[in-house]
Protein backbone atom coordinates (compact mmCIF):
# COMPACT_ATOMS: atom_id res chain seq x y z
CA UNK A 1 0.00 0.00 0.00
CA UNK A 2 1.72 3.07 -1.24
CA UNK A 3 0.29 6.72 -0.12
CA UNK A 4 0.95 9.84 -1.94
CA UNK A 5 0.40 13.08 -1.08
CA UNK A 6 0.46 16.51 -2.91
CA UNK A 7 0.00 20.32 -1.35
CA UNK A 8 -2.19 22.39 -3.58
CA UNK A 9 -1.28 24.41 -6.68
CA UNK A 10 -0.16 28.77 -5.53
CA UNK A 11 -2.70 30.81 -4.50
CA UNK A 12 -3.13 34.23 -3.96
CA UNK A 13 -2.00 33.70 0.14
CA UNK A 14 1.02 31.85 -0.75
CA UNK A 15 2.12 34.64 -3.32
CA UNK A 16 1.72 37.83 -0.74
CA UNK A 17 3.04 35.37 2.16
CA UNK A 18 -0.29 35.73 3.80
CA UNK A 19 -1.37 32.65 6.54
CA UNK A 20 -3.86 30.73 4.71
CA UNK A 21 -4.85 28.34 6.88
CA UNK A 22 -8.59 27.45 6.81
CA UNK A 23 -8.69 31.15 5.51
CA UNK A 24 -9.95 30.51 1.36
CA UNK A 25 -7.61 31.59 -1.10
CA UNK A 26 -7.83 31.21 -4.68
CA UNK A 27 -5.55 29.34 -6.84
CA UNK A 28 -3.73 32.03 -9.29
CA UNK A 29 -3.20 31.15 -12.86
CA UNK A 30 0.49 29.80 -12.15
CA UNK A 31 -1.11 27.65 -9.52
CA UNK A 32 -4.40 26.02 -12.04
CA UNK A 33 -1.00 25.34 -14.54
CA UNK A 34 0.20 23.62 -11.32
CA UNK A 35 -2.61 21.59 -10.69
CA UNK A 36 -2.94 20.58 -14.64
CA UNK A 37 0.80 19.76 -14.75
CA UNK A 38 0.27 17.56 -11.79
CA UNK A 39 -3.07 16.27 -12.76
CA UNK A 40 -1.20 14.77 -16.32
CA UNK A 41 1.77 13.68 -14.91
CA UNK A 42 -0.46 11.57 -12.27
CA UNK A 43 -2.26 10.24 -15.72
CA UNK A 44 0.90 9.04 -17.08
CA UNK A 45 1.99 7.43 -13.99
CA UNK A 46 -1.73 5.69 -13.35
CA UNK A 47 -0.01 2.25 -14.62
CA UNK A 48 2.74 2.03 -12.21
CA UNK A 49 1.26 4.35 -9.41
CA UNK A 50 -2.02 2.20 -9.16
CA UNK A 51 -4.02 5.04 -7.33
CA UNK A 52 -7.50 3.87 -6.42
CA UNK A 53 -9.11 6.54 -4.47
CA UNK A 54 -8.13 10.14 -3.56
CA UNK A 55 -9.02 11.93 -0.68
CA UNK A 56 -8.82 15.81 -0.35
CA UNK A 57 -9.30 18.64 2.69
CA UNK A 58 -12.32 20.48 2.34
CA UNK A 59 -10.55 23.67 1.75
CA UNK A 60 -11.61 25.38 -1.83
CA UNK A 61 -7.87 25.67 -2.89
CA UNK A 62 -6.95 21.57 -2.30
CA UNK A 63 -10.64 20.84 -3.77
CA UNK A 64 -9.91 23.21 -7.02
CA UNK A 65 -6.35 21.37 -7.47
CA UNK A 66 -8.38 18.06 -6.82
CA UNK A 67 -10.66 18.48 -9.29
CA UNK A 68 -7.99 18.04 -13.13
CA UNK A 69 -6.83 14.92 -10.62
CA UNK A 70 -10.38 13.59 -10.41
CA UNK A 71 -10.53 14.09 -14.18
CA UNK A 72 -7.44 12.59 -15.22
CA UNK A 73 -7.62 9.32 -12.74
CA UNK A 74 -11.26 9.16 -13.56
CA UNK A 75 -11.72 8.84 -10.20
CA UNK A 76 -14.24 10.97 -7.20
CA UNK A 77 -12.06 12.18 -4.63
CA UNK A 78 -13.51 12.08 -0.95
CA UNK A 79 -13.38 15.06 1.48
CA UNK A 80 -11.55 14.84 4.68
CA UNK A 81 -12.06 17.59 7.00
CA UNK A 82 -8.52 15.43 9.08
CA UNK A 83 -6.85 17.15 5.66
CA UNK A 84 -7.24 20.54 6.24
CA UNK A 85 -4.48 22.88 7.13
CA UNK A 86 -3.43 23.89 10.24
CA UNK A 87 -6.05 26.69 12.07
CA UNK A 88 -4.21 29.89 12.06
CA UNK A 89 -6.69 31.54 14.28
CA UNK A 90 -6.31 35.34 15.02
CA UNK A 91 -3.03 35.47 12.08
CA UNK A 92 -5.55 33.82 9.16
CA UNK A 93 -5.13 36.28 6.33
CA UNK A 94 -2.18 38.38 7.73
CA UNK A 95 1.49 38.68 7.18
CA UNK A 96 2.78 36.12 8.72
CA UNK A 97 6.40 36.54 8.05
CA UNK A 98 6.72 38.30 11.78
CA UNK A 99 8.49 37.67 15.26
CA UNK A 100 5.11 37.22 16.79
CA UNK A 101 3.73 34.20 14.22
CA UNK A 102 7.18 32.42 13.74
CA UNK A 103 7.59 32.34 17.44
CA UNK A 104 4.52 30.43 17.48
CA UNK A 105 5.29 28.56 14.71
CA UNK A 106 8.09 26.83 15.73
CA UNK A 107 6.90 25.94 19.22
CA UNK A 108 4.87 22.84 18.47
CA UNK A 109 2.96 22.70 21.57
CA UNK A 110 1.90 26.38 21.17
CA UNK A 111 -1.56 27.84 19.78
CA UNK A 112 -2.33 29.97 17.34
CA UNK A 113 -4.70 32.00 19.46
CA UNK A 114 -8.42 30.86 18.53
CA UNK A 115 -6.36 28.38 16.39
CA UNK A 116 -4.32 24.76 16.48
CA UNK A 117 -1.41 23.98 17.30
CA UNK A 118 1.24 21.41 15.23
CA UNK A 119 0.60 18.65 17.57
CA UNK A 120 -3.15 18.89 16.50
CA UNK A 121 -2.49 19.25 13.05
CA UNK A 122 0.13 16.38 13.63
CA UNK A 123 -2.53 14.32 15.64
CA UNK A 124 -5.62 14.85 12.68
CA UNK A 125 -2.72 13.61 10.00
CA UNK A 126 -1.56 10.56 12.23
CA UNK A 127 -5.48 9.37 12.40
CA UNK A 128 -5.99 9.28 9.21
CA UNK A 129 -3.23 7.19 8.11
CA UNK A 130 -4.10 4.77 10.81
CA UNK A 131 -7.11 4.59 9.78
CA UNK A 132 -5.96 3.91 6.16
CA UNK A 133 -3.51 1.05 7.29
CA UNK A 134 -6.29 -0.30 9.27
CA UNK A 135 -8.72 -0.17 6.76
CA UNK A 136 -6.70 -0.50 3.24
CA UNK A 137 -6.19 -2.96 1.15
CA UNK A 138 -2.31 -3.94 0.69
CA UNK A 139 -3.02 -3.51 -2.77
CA UNK A 140 -4.87 0.05 -2.77
CA UNK A 141 -2.71 3.51 -3.34
CA UNK A 142 -4.09 6.52 -2.42
CA UNK A 143 -3.94 9.87 -2.63
CA UNK A 144 -4.25 13.30 -0.40
CA UNK A 145 -4.75 16.58 -1.92
CA UNK A 146 -4.05 19.18 0.88
CA UNK A 147 -1.43 21.91 2.65
CA UNK A 148 1.73 22.70 3.31
CA UNK A 149 2.01 22.32 7.15
CA UNK A 150 -0.42 19.49 7.16
CA UNK A 151 1.93 17.47 4.13
CA UNK A 152 5.03 18.55 6.54
CA UNK A 153 2.97 16.61 9.88
CA UNK A 154 2.44 14.05 7.53
CA UNK A 155 6.27 13.54 6.86
CA UNK A 156 6.90 13.46 10.47
CA UNK A 157 5.23 10.16 10.58
CA UNK A 158 6.79 8.12 8.33
CA UNK A 159 10.34 10.32 9.39
CA UNK A 160 12.27 11.52 12.50
CA UNK A 161 13.15 15.34 12.32
CA UNK A 162 14.85 17.40 14.72
CA UNK A 163 13.11 20.98 15.24
CA UNK A 164 15.37 22.38 12.98
CA UNK A 165 14.87 20.20 10.28
CA UNK A 166 11.09 19.98 10.25
CA UNK A 167 11.23 24.09 9.92
CA UNK A 168 13.64 23.85 7.06
CA UNK A 169 11.98 21.10 5.10
CA UNK A 170 9.57 23.14 2.33
CA UNK A 171 6.96 21.22 0.53
CA UNK A 172 5.87 23.50 -2.70
CA UNK A 173 3.21 24.10 -4.23
CA UNK A 174 1.98 20.30 -6.53
CA UNK A 175 4.81 19.18 -4.81
CA UNK A 176 4.19 14.90 -5.05
CA UNK A 177 5.40 12.87 -2.08
CA UNK A 178 5.69 8.87 -1.95
CA UNK A 179 5.32 7.32 0.95
CA UNK A 180 5.48 3.02 1.82
CA UNK A 181 2.30 2.19 4.35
Amino acid sequence: MKLFVARHGETDGNRNALACGVFESDLTDLGREQAKTLAERLKQDQEKNQITAIYVSPLKRARDTASYIEKALNLTARIDNRLKEINFGTFEGQYWKTDEFIRIYKNPFFKFPQGESLCEVAHRAYSIIEELKQTGKSNENILFVCHGVLTAMLCTYFKSFSMEELFKLEITNCQLLEFDL
